[in-house]
């Protein structure tokens, strides 16, 4: 679908001319396209919205001139029913324009008149945006897109484009709301503007407040003071955003949004910047125009109107009450330069990230002694960002993780914490360390050799704020040959980089495990599970519930699914009890590519694979296959069906799921 022009005659109901084709370029007739099957929708549906500029501050917002009354309806949330907090009024149409009218302008190409007249007033010199939205085959085909124009003629100069598509995507995978018709937030923000407001919780639909209050989620001031972000919206019950963890990591913890560039300003993996700028021309809006609509969707503890924090123990605003944005700009400076002060930029700066710290980074040079029975001398160095040796005495953490055999990891958790003592120079700014613990004397094959370590540094912020960052090395593993003649590395299943994509850097168990490519199957393999008998009386322990399996691919599986699980996955460790059944990831699941490299998600799965120990499943041990499987299928009938296809020497999971069957791992995934 392409629109070509828009023109807006004396009874200013505007008419767009637009094209529709299919995917090889055939033209379509509008017969073709979905029917919503409700009275008036149009198959395909458009709407119009005007840019509006504060003549003050320049500050720019989407308006619809396509709106319909409606009624706040009562609700049911958590067991009681609530009274809409706006009884009725005025909204952008969720279904557009209604009652327009089509004719056909030459074969695939149409013309629709608007049934919405433009105000007489409507300014023709701003800019304005028509977009539209058009589905086939039950919406597997899905076509959004927007067109802009000034009405007096002219190159359109004032944009409001704050964020690509493609940034969305780089988790969304697709963004698809609204039963899968919107997809693209152009067409997003001619509805979601800040005349939209869900009549039934009184919540703001406009699409910044929106979307930044939806990503904050359960780190919202007001969430946790003990207010649940709900939106009623249109589906039968309301949805409940308090759940919502941001999955990036601001050091040891998930769930930090201050990392703006994720969404605006920073080209997405894979695109140039100067592309970038073209789809997103206003992308530093975040940090050069703020506004209290903006900033107070993640601060939502501030009342403008006050000053003062709506939340006992956060901070009131210090520039007091604020009645209009003219003012924001005056403490808010888009970048001074330094970090945690009051512009933007330094206002986000995030600890972990500081441009003070040196950075911390361990190589492994080489690994001696590895025969059965040997203890493994590791030969190691350690560096700052620009080279410069780290002392011994400046490394506050420091442990070595041997594991085999490379083929499939087996063995139990078994870290050893070096004692700096035994940490020895071996020349060229080396450093080398034995270890405590032997390698096996039945030991085979390939092993590896991997190390977590951490430094602290003192950063010194410009408002007198100091603190103490742990920087954590990326985890280096090196293949050491035990009884092969030369190491033969474990497969890659799937990428640090893949999964950095949504959470911007791993950074677990206290941010020091960060390579999920070969670090964390380490500990997280086929033998190894959590213990609910020895979880501390201060974490409601011990439980009595069979042990849960930890390895990777399973539990990653079951993490990812989340709130989509049928059954509850909770992890039971001495640190704590950790439940994963409200996890909503933002994708496609299907979409295997996300996280896997090459064809590691297909089967057969390579025979060397170990057998994963499960007892809280329906059955243990589970085959490599089917523990991967049963991660997202974790059903008793998906159990049955696996189980049945198991015996004591093997799985025929690939007999129909294999490359090239007709029940394929592509084939079933196939978006």
């Amino acid at each position: 679908m392409t629109i070509t022009a828009v023109d807006i005659p004396a009874d200013r109901k505007p008419v767009v001319t637009f094209s529709l084709k299919d995917e090889a370029g055939a033209s379509l007739k509008t017969s073709d396209l979905d029917d919503l099957g409700i009275p008036g929708a149009m198959p395909a549906r458009f709407t119009i919205a005007y840019l509006k500029q504060d003549a003050q501050t320049g500050l720019t917002e989407w308006l619809s001139y396509v709106s319909a009354p409606a009624k706040g309806q009562p609700y049911t949330f958590n067991g009681v029913q609530r009274q809409p907090a706006i009884p009725e009024g005025t909204q952008p149409n969720i279904l557009m324009d209604m009652g327009g009218s089509y004719r056909e302008v030459s074969p695939g190409t149409y013309a629709y008149t608007f049934a919405t007249a433009l105000p007489e007033t409507y300014d023709r010199n701003a800019t304005h945006r028509v977009g539209a939205e058009a589905s086939r085959q039950g919406r597997e085909i899905v076509a959004n897109v927007t067109f802009d124009f000034v009405p007096a003629g002219g190159t359109v100069r004032t944009t409001h484009q704050v964020v690509a598509n493609q940034s969305c995507n780089a988790c969304h995978d697709p963004l698809s709301v609204h039963g899968g018709l919107r997809q693209d937030t152009k067409l997003c923000s001619t509805c979601h503007t800040s005349q939209n407001v869900d009549l039934e919780t009184g919540n703001s639909a406009q699409l910044g407040t929106l979307v930044h209050k939806i990503h904050r989620g359960a780190q919202l001031p007001s969430v946790v003071s003990g207010k649940p972000y709900v939106f009623k919206g249109f589906p039968p019950d309301p949805i409940d955003f308090s759940t919502v963890v941001f999955p990036q990591f601001g050091g040891s913890s998930i769930g930090d949004t201050r990392n703006c560039t994720t969404c605006h300003g920073a080209p997405p993996a894979g695109m140039n910047a100067e592309d970038y700028a073209k789809l997103a021309p206003n992308a530093d809006n975040w940090k050069n125009n703020p506004s209290r609509a903006t900033c107070g969707a993640c601060h939502d503890n501030i009342d403008w109107a006050t000053g003062k924090s709506t939340v006992q123990g956060r901070r009131d605003h210090p520039g007091g009450p604020q009645t209009n944005d003219a003012a924001c700009k005056s403490c808010h400076v888009a970048d001074s330069g330094k970090e945690f002060d009051a512009s933007v930029v330094g206002a986000h700066a995030i600890p972990a990230q500081s441009k003070q710290l040196k950075g911390y980074n361990i190589s492994i040079v080489r690994v001696t002694d590895t025969a059965p029975g040997q203890n493994p001398t590791v030969v190691f160095n350690a560096k700052d960002n620009g080279g410069e040796a780290v002392p011994v005495s400046a490394i506050n953490s420091l442990s070595f993780n041997v594991k085999g055999p490379a083929t499939d990891y087996t063995g139990p958790i078994t870290t050893e914490a070096a004692n700096r003592a035994n940490i020895k120079p071996a020349g060229d700014g080396n450093l080398a360390y034995t270890l405590t613990r032997p390698i096996p004397t039945d030991a085979k094959g390939t092993w590896a050799v991997g190390i977590e370590s951490n430094r602290v540094e003192t950063i010194v912020g410009n408002e007198g704020v100091s603190a103490n960052v742990t920087v954590a090395s990326y985890n280096p593993v090196v293949y050491v040959p035990v009884t092969d003649k030369t190491a033969v590395p474990r497969r890659q299943v799937v990428s640090t980089e893949n999964c950095n994509a949504c959470h911007k850097e791993i950074a677990f168990h206290g941010g020091g495990r960060k390579n999920t490519a070969e670090y964390c199957q380490l500990c997280h393999n086929p033998a190894n599970v959590d213990v609910p008998a020895q979880v501390p009386a201060n974490f409601g322990g011990p439980y009595s519930v069979p042990p849960q399996s930890i390895d990777f691919s399973l539990m990653i599986h079951r993490i990812h699914t989340g709130e989509e699980l049928t059954r509850d996955f909770t992890i039971y460790r001495t640190r704590g009890v950790f439940n994963f059944n409200e996890v909503r990831f933002p994708g496609d699941r299907t979409n295997c590519a996300k996280c896997h490299v090459g064809t590691s998600n297909t089967l057969p799965l390579p025979e060397t694979n170990a057998s994963v120990t499960a007892p809280r499943e329906f059955y243990s041990p589970l085959g490599p296959a089917a523990a991967a499987c049963l991660g997202c299928h974790d059903s008793k009938a998906a159990s049955t069906h696996a189980s049945t296809q198991t015996t004591n020497f093997g799985e025929a999971c690939a007999t129909c799921h294999g490359q090239g069957r007709d029940f394929g791992v592509g084939k079933v995934h196939r978006r």
